[in-house]
């Protein structure tokens, strides 16, 4: 069992998630608009509201999608690499959903523990296996370029 991190996405978080689904779910963006994250290792898990296909029409979903640095043994190409040097990977079948109805019948708490139970059984995938076994902070030094990066781009 893995110990998630859950300091990037607080109850406050999850209320302007709750509160945006509530009230205005109709005018979210087309790509998605991300909320936060859950970290575990070298693994995390961004939570967006985002539109997905449902049969013959789209609705507002609560996606939880995981990344992990790039194995650089892989013959795979990497999935992204938004900051140089460091190209990370997904794994779609590993990805959690939840119907906008579901998300709304949450409290954080209760949130937290069906997140936790659904990521823990996610994490038993082979492709998880090289990030948990280690913690290079590899998310913290990711998010440390990026600002880097967006830094200089705003000067």
């Amino acid at each position: 069992m893995h110990e998630l991190n859950w300091q990037h996405f607080s109850a406050g978080d999850f209320a302007d998630l709750q509160a945006r689904l509530r009230a205005s779910w109709q005018e979210i963006l087309p790509g998605g608009e991300y909320y936060g994250q859950i970290r575990i290792c070298d693994v995390c898990y961004d939570i967006q509201a985002e539109w997905l296909d449902c049969e013959a029409y789209e609705d507002i979903f609560v996606t939880m999608s995981p990344f992990f640095p790039h194995d650089e043994d892989s013959a795979e190409e990497p999935y992204q690499e938004m900051v140089a040097g460091m190209p990370f990977d997904t794994a779609d079948d590993a990805s959690i959903v939840y119907a906008k109805e579901d998300f709304l019948a949450f409290s954080y708490l209760r949130f937290c523990d069906d997140a936790t139970q659904k990521i823990q059984q996610m994490l038993q995938k082979d492709v998880f296996a090289k990030a948990l076994a280690q913690d290079t902070n590899f998310w913290e030094r990711h998010d440390e370029k990026l600002r880097q990066k967006r830094g200089q781009a705003d000067e």
